[in-house]
């Protein structure tokens, strides 16, 4: 695939030649279930004549897509969102690399994320914005993320991505687009890294609440620069040996809104053996910054043995009840230490929809 700029007006020009005669050669011997509208990749052709589509018809050309958009059947409808050139030299900048044919010289699997570009169903913009689907399915089966604020929409979670135009005169309906759409396999609603440096870490756990229900010594939790990068949180129960510590760190209320909060990730690292933290969440309607325990619900969650070396961080996932869903609450990680201290700390926490 180098080169395709060099050779985007031929190419680009044969594909007009053999979409042009595309609908003359259509052959059905039924028209049960048949569109009278456009085909799409002629619509889409329509849409291009400013030139400024080139390079996503050659992707589709050079991936094999062609078919997937050139259908007449009504359930075989689609959404294609169509990225600009210029949402594809954005996203070139954005990744590191110099050119497009670096980027796609690279180990990225492009089909991917052309197919995440193409809904399984025909929406319009008004559909989109009116509807109360938190997500688009794709070619690709990674759906598209939906959410709605001030009489808009953002789509795939990034806010800088606009709909510069639509056409719904084809056989389904486009969106050209001003940025390049990658695959989102986790929708975040709320995600926090602690920041760089202490001064940050410290406002951004001005949102929390630490309540350390036992400190007979070492430390409940707070900010560490020994984060995954930089900052994180750290509680280490021991001084001059393991100390009775029960430390609570509560998150600010999370609210669903469009996204389903069911999934809790973040970097964990640990060091020398003691008991094993704990999560637990409590609707926001029985929440009281005083721990009453009976009100919380603690996850079902085994955290991974201690490591043998210092900043061992790994990926943890714990799903959050159903019964929680659709209702503001608060997750909380919970130290403990006495029979031990291990050394916790945790870093890059997300919440959000899987």
């Amino acid at each position: 695939m180098k080169n395709i700029l060099k050779y985007m007006p031929f190419v680009f020009a044969g594909m007009l030649l053999l979409t042009s005669c595309i609908d003359e050669d259509f052959d059905d011997t039924s028209d049960a279930g048949l569109s009278k509208n456009d085909l799409l990749l002629n619509a889409i052709n329509n849409e291009n004549q400013g030139g400024d589509l080139d390079i996503f018809l050659q992707l589709v050309d050079e991936t094999g897509l062609t078919g997937a958009l050139t259908s007449r059947r009504t359930q075989d409808q689609r959404t294609v969102f169509v990225p600009t050139n210029n949402a594809f030299e954005i996203l070139v900048a954005q990744l590191g690399f110099n050119s497009l044919d670096e980027l796609l010289d690279a180990n990225i699997d492009l089909a991917e994320i052309l197919e995440t570009h193409i809904g399984l169903t025909s929406l319009t913009a008004q559909q989109i914005q009116n509807g109360t689907f938190r997500q688009i399915a794709t070619l690709s089966g990674i759906n598209i993320p939906v959410t709605r604020e001030a009489g808009s929409f953002v789509l795939n979670a990034n806010r800088d991505l606009q709909v510069l135009r639509s056409n719904t005169e084809g056989n389904g309906t486009i969106h050209v687009i001003s940025r390049v759409m990658l695959p989102v396999r986790f929708n975040v609603a709320y995600s926090t890294d602690f920041g760089g440096g202490f001064d940050e870490c410290n406002t951004i756990l001005e949102d929390w609440t630490i309540n350390n229900v036992v400190l007979a010594g070492g430390s409940g939790w707070g900010c560490t620069s020994f984060g995954f990068e930089d900052q994180g949180i750290q509680a280490n129960g021991f001084d001059g040996g393991p100390q009775e510590v029960d430390s609570w760190i509560i998150s600010p209320v999370l609210q669903s809104n469009d996204v389903i909060l069911n999934t809790l990730k973040f970097k964990y690292a640990s060091r020398f053996d003691g008991p094993n933290p704990e999560i637990w969440v409590i609707s926001e309607a029985d929440y009281n910054a005083e721990i009453n325990i009976a009100d919380w619900t603690q996850l079902d969650f085994n955290f991974p043995p201690p490591a043998s070396g210092n900043g061992v961080f790994t990926d943890q996932s714990v799903s959050i009840p159903s019964a929680i869903h659709g209702s503001p609450y608060r997750i909380a990680f919970r130290y403990l230490s006495g029979a031990g201290a291990t050394r916790v700390t945790i870093d890059n926490v997300e919440v959000g929809e899987e």
